[in-house]
Order: C-alpha cells, then structure tokens, then sequence
C-alpha cells in the first residue's frame, strides 16, 4: 500500500491525539509509509512525539471552525478563514507530493475545511465523538458522508449517534481503541499503603463528574477512616477552586491530594486500588477505563456512552448511574471491604486489555480495513 496520510491537528494531545500515535506508529513498525498534518495552533507537543517516533509532519494552518457566538470562538473561526487559502494551497502540495492511497481524518471540522479534497475511494473520517442530533450536525454529516469512503467510529456508542442523524449503515464501521501496554513487568511495586486510595484520571472539569465523586468520597469517609481520594489532571482554576473548598466544606479537605497532570501512567495507577470516571456526559471512550485496566485496576464508571463497552458490571469493574454519588459511594465501599472481589475484578481487568485493547488488535483491524477499502 502507498503512503498513509493521517490529518490530525491536535492543539493539545489528549486521548485522540494518542490513538493517532498509537496507530501511526503501530503502522510504521509495520513497514507502513506514513505521515501526518499538524496544526501550527498547537504546543508543539504532538509535533515532539512525531519527531521522538521519527514520523514525518507537514504543519499547516488546520485548526477550528464554530458557530458558537462567543468572542474566541469567533477569533479563532475569523483567522482560520483567513488563512484558508493558504491552506487549501499548503495540502493540495501535500496530496501532490505523497500521493496517498488512504487519508485518515480525526476531526469534523478538519474534514469540513478540506471537504474540495475528499475522495470516497480515498479519505475515512476516524471519529473519537458522539455527534449530537441536530439539524446543523445532519447537514454537514450529511455532506461528509457523499465524499467518504467511511466513517470509522471507536465505539457503539459513537455509531449508534451516526445512526441518529441519519447516516448509512453501510458507510460506518466499529473499531475500538487499543493502546500499548502501558504496564512493564520490570517496574518494582509500589511500597503498601495504609489507605484505600482511590483515583480520577484525566481533564478535570464539571462534566467528567469531579463534583459527584467529591461527595460519594465524603459518604465513604464517614464510614471507612484509612481512605484518599487522587485527583489528576488539569482544570480551571475556578471549577478546582470550587472542589476545594466543597471538599472543606464537607470535611474532607485533608484526604484530597491533588496531582495536577502526570504524563508517565506508571506513576499514577500502581498508586491506586480502584479508579472511578463518574461521568455526567456522554465520551466516545475514554483511555482511561483501558489504561486502568492494563495496570489491573478495576474500575468504577458510569453508564454512559462508550464505557459500558469497556467495563462489564462485576466482571472488571462496577457500572453505576451518572449523577447518583450515593451509588458511587456504595461501589467504592464494596470494594474496601471485599478485597478478594476487587483483586478479581483487578486480575480479569488486565486480562480483558491484554485481549480486547491493546496496539496490535488496533493496527490489524485498521490494516485489514484499509487494505480492504483499497481493493474495493
């Protein structure tokens, strides 16, 4: 197969930004000839990854496009159309010069800035969100779905949204994120701990359900003394401030550690006896389930979006409703006090990534579609 395109802008890299490495390098180890579109709106860590990968980048002025009526929301949409030309001009020299046989897009507003370039024998949209069902996200889908080959969607959860607005079951398929283990066998274990220590990993923000996790610690903390509750991640400042002093407010400031971001996994979840991802909104599917469970964590999660496909109740983890701290409460205390059952759900929590989430089963499947695609 000729080059491999993969069109990701990535401002900041979260967890699209390292499936696009995932897989880019995954393919390269392969024997795959790929190469990649960055934003130059970005903090250059992407771009340093790439260079660390030795996966070659061409920047460009790829960035963001909104309706949303806010003063940097129109700031950012006014350069990008001024700078579209340019654009339009930098990727056609791209296309000329590698003459993919695949483009790999990762984000809608990319694939609508580039929407001239599309070719349903060529260009897949690898979608890593839940699109809402509107009259505008069907328009534009819509006219997406004319210059696909297909949409590539990382859970049910994400199809099934693609289905709501009416887009062709014949033009969408499932392939789930997968990640290296994160986990090495060389690293010593962490010295026991005293506490129950229990973990949120990832943006922190209203809709991932901090809040929520704040009080159902507060319930669990009246009930089991040796407890702490790790936060990491960054936020802003004024929704942080506000956990503070809630936490104060409900006595638990002093067993609240704050970590702000870690980018080394292993030294957040070796850490750790259970992580939690109470969240209010629905995710496409969050790496955070996947990357517990590498490190043989169970994990607590709610039901919704792609995270029922991650977790199984009682299997590798507990599901509970989003919204209700109370339940959230009850799953933490079942697994303090039945340390066989979480060590179970741990064991069967590695076992499931190992087979369902790993690099390898992502790149295969990717492989297996494009080289299919190509034929057709």
């Amino acid at each position: 197969m000729r080059e491999i395109l993969i069109v990701c802008g990535a401002g900041m890299v979260s967890g699209k930004e390292i499936m696009a490495l995932e897989l880019g390098n995954g393919l390269a180890q392969q024997g795959q000839s790929v190469s990649f579109i960055v934003s130059f709106w970005s903090s250059g860590d992407f771009g340093d990854r790439l260079k660390l990968l030795r996966l070659p980048a061409y920047i460009l002025p790829i960035g963001f496009i909104s309706a949303t009526l806010t003063k940097r929301c129109l700031s950012m949409t006014a350069e990008q159309i001024w700078r579209w030309p340019g654009l339009v001009w930098g990727y056609f020299q791209v296309l000329r010069r590698l003459r993919p046989k695949k483009v790999i897009h990762t984000n809608w507003h990319h694939v609508l800035l580039l929407l001239p370039f599309l070719r349903p024998e060529r260009d897949v949209f690898w979608l890593h969100d839940l699109i809402p069902d509107l009259p505008q996200y069907r328009r534009v889908f819509g006219w997406f779905e004319r210059r696909l080959d297909s949409f590539v969607c990382v859970s049910q959860a994400t199809a099934c949204s693609l289905r709501k607005i009416g887009i062709s079951e014949s033009k969408i398929r499932v392939i789930h994120n997968g990640i290296t283990d994160p986990a090495s066998s060389a690293d010593p274990p962490p010295p026991p701990s005293q506490c129950f220590r229990i973990g949120i990993v990832g943006q922190v923000g209203a809709w991932k359900g901090h809040g929520d996790l704040l009080e159902a610690f507060a319930l669990v903390a009246r009930r089991h003394s040796a407890v702490e509750l790790h936060i990491f991640g960054k936020g802003a400042a004024r929704y942080k401030n506000e956990l503070i002093q809630r936490g104060v407010e409900l006595g638990v400031a002093d067993w609240v550690k704050w970590h702000d971001f870690v980018s080394d996994r292993r030294h957040i979840y070796p850490n750790l006896d259970v992580c939690v991802m109470p969240s209010k909104t629905t995710e496409a599917f969050p790496l955070t389930a996947i990357e517990a469970g590498f490190f043989g964590k169970p994990a607590i999660v709610t039901r919704v979006g792609g995270l029922p496909e991650i977790v199984e109740h009682e299997v590798n983890g507990l599901l509970v409703e989003a919204g209700r701290p109370e339940e959230i409460a009850v799953a933490i205390s079942r697994l303090i006090e039945y340390p066989s059952f979480r060590l179970l759900l741990g064991a069967n929590a590695r076992l499931r990534a190992i087979e369902r989430f790993g690099r390898e089963r992502l790149v295969e499947e990717f492989r297996t579609l494009l080289n299919a695609e190509s034929a057709n």
